[in-house]
């Protein structure tokens, strides 16, 4: 006959009809197995994944008065995994860059900064150049005539010094110069009131601003 499984404490550790043993959680279990008279038990103890190495990712190159996420990515014995919690974060210069307990890298100053992740007694490295970038222009894309109580979504990109181009949406700040016609949130989402009229909305980062007229009927 085919042996009968079971587990005492299935938070820690389920078994399959078949045998196979699914850790959940840490902690330790009894597996029983019994077929007809016989029954064989084994105390069964789910410790933590053994981390092995720990990378750090996230860009190379930040500008200056941008945030910026990190993650940790740990190699264990189980595999790789995108570590959430438990990472002690640390950046080597304060004055170029800091970076918080959830990863978030802000760039402070120019120079060179090395943050490193600690998890589970090993640690990961990335060395981030932070550079002062200069925009020549900035400049706002969207529907520029919406109904009253409407809404529209504005987009900002920069022209660099060096003459590339950056999305700076969600790094630009927002501002409505009649916000009796129309509100602009921190991400460039425009809402109209119940005012017709023509709102100019405006974008400013890193100093440079450009603006669009929005039209509200």
């Amino acid at each position: 006959m085919t042996a009968s499984w079971q587990s005492s404490n299935p938070s820690v550790a389920t078994i399959s009809a078949t045998g196979l043993v699914t850790a959940m959680a840490l902690g330790s279990t009894v597996i029983m197995a019994s077929d007809q008279a016989a029954v064989g038990t084994l105390v069964l103890t789910v410790v933590p994944r053994t981390v092995t190495s720990l990378l750090v990712v996230g860009p190379t190159a930040v500008p200056t008065g941008q945030t910026s996420e990190l993650t940790a990515s740990a190699s264990t014995t189980g595999g790789k995994q995108v570590v959430t919690s438990g990472v002690t974060w640390q950046s080597s210069n304060p004055g170029v860059a800091t970076v918080s307990d959830a990863g978030i890298l802000t760039a402070i100053a120019p120079g060179t900064v090395t943050v490193t992740a600690a998890y589970q007694g090993v640690t990961g490295s990335l060395t981030i150049t932070v550079a002062d970038v200069t925009v020549s222009a900035i400049t706002l894309y969207g529907t520029t005539s919406v109904t009253r109580g409407g809404t529209t979504q504005l987009m900002a990109t920069a022209v660099l010094g060096d003459g590339s181009m950056r999305i700076v949406t969600n790094f630009a700040a927002w501002a409505s110069l009649n916000t009796d016609i129309a509100t602009v949130s921190s991400s460039g989402l425009v809402t109209t009131l119940s005012t017709a009229g023509t709102v100019t909305v405006t974008a400013t980062y890193l100093g440079t601003t450009g603006s669009v007229d929005i039209t509200v009927n």
